[in-house]
């Protein structure tokens, strides 16, 4: 039986080759003519894998246009949820920089082009600061009455938030409005982070986020303008020299008894250290105040000029 059938096998197994190779030839004629390879896109959201934690990731792109090559058949049923795009932040550094999007495709299709081929990635690190919150008094109390003391639970806070919007922060306020007040309150003072032109700093998180400030009044005391000096300590780094250093606010209304208020002219900052100061910078520092002297504000900016010196 088995001999019978391979000898019907070989009988002209030269033609039934040929013809087999006809009829492979023949199908893929009518395939590509009933069925061809075309080419079509589709817009693809742009995944994240592998994400570093403690960074705050930005993208330049939300989404990638892929470009795919498949028999026609394919694309009827084909949606932009069946292809995937990525990147693959394995390994990421801080800083901005360029990755490579990568595609997983369905059976039967070929890519032909990704755009963008690449996308730019922003990494900020999520970082903590310590600084201390200031409390600023708005608005007079009462006639006859002045600030005696500003007292806050809460005077050393924690930033968070991402390290370029955190280095930015020079200042944390809280702001109190006297509004006529004739008696000593306690309030809940929300607290802000500024920069240096005194806006907000967006995305930066304060903790605690709000102080608990008592401001206590008094009467019968003596009020006098006087001028703020500050205090410099320690000389500016080699090859570094002073330019101009202010004070803001100039002036500042201090109280206290008739005697002590007399023979006051100025008001001293607490020293400033300028022994590692390169650059001009301004700051907040706080106010020497005699004993029997009270201000509103106890804290001032003070702005230093430092030049590097000329060489002839």
């Amino acid at each position: 039986m088995i001999h019978r059938i391979n000898s019907i096998f070989r009988r002209n197994l030269p033609a039934k080759i040929l013809a087999l190779c006809v009829a492979v030839i023949l199908w893929v004629v009518v395939m590509n003519d009933q069925n061809p390879a075309i080419e079509g896109s589709f817009n693809v959201p742009l995944a994240v894998v592998n994400s570093p934690e403690g960074y705050k990731i930005t993208k330049s792109e939300d989404s990638v246009k892929i470009k795919v090559r498949g028999p026609r058949s394919l694309f009827v049923t084909a949606t932009s949820d069946d292809f995937r795009a990525y990147v693959d932040l394995d390994g990421a550094e801080d800083g901005k920089q360029d990755y490579k999007v990568q595609t997983a495709l369905p059976q039967g299709f070929e890519l032909v082009e990704v755009a963008p081929e690449t996308v730019s990635f922003d990494l900020d690190k999520i970082i903590q600061k310590q600084m201390r919150a200031e409390i600023i008094v708005t608005g007079a109390s009462a006639p006859g009455t002045t600030v005696a003391k500003v007292t806050q639970t809460s005077s050393i806070v924690t930033l968070e938030g991402p390290q370029s919007a955190v280095d930015t922060v020079v200042r944390v306020v809280g702001y109190v409005g006297l509004s006529g007040n004739s008696a000593d309150f306690d309030l809940q003072v929300p607290l802000t982070a500024l920069n240096a032109d005194g806006r907000e700093v967006q995305g930066v998180k304060v903790v605690p986020s709000a102080t608990e400030v008592s401001v206590s009044l008094a009467r019968g005391l003596t009020k006098k303008i006087v001028t703020i000096h500050p205090v410099l300590q320690e000389n500016l780094p080699k090859n570094y020299e002073l330019g101009d250093v202010r004070t803001d606010p100039i002036k500042i209304e201090i109280a206290g008894d008739s005697k002590t208020i007399e023979s006051l002219s100025a008001i001293d900052t607490e020293p400033i250290d300028l022994s590692k100061l390169t650059a001009t910078k301004k700051m907040t520092v706080r106010l020497a105040l005699p004993d029997g002297i009270t201000v509103t504000n106890r804290e001032v900016n003070v702005s230093i000029e430092v030049k590097k010196k000329t060489t002839n």
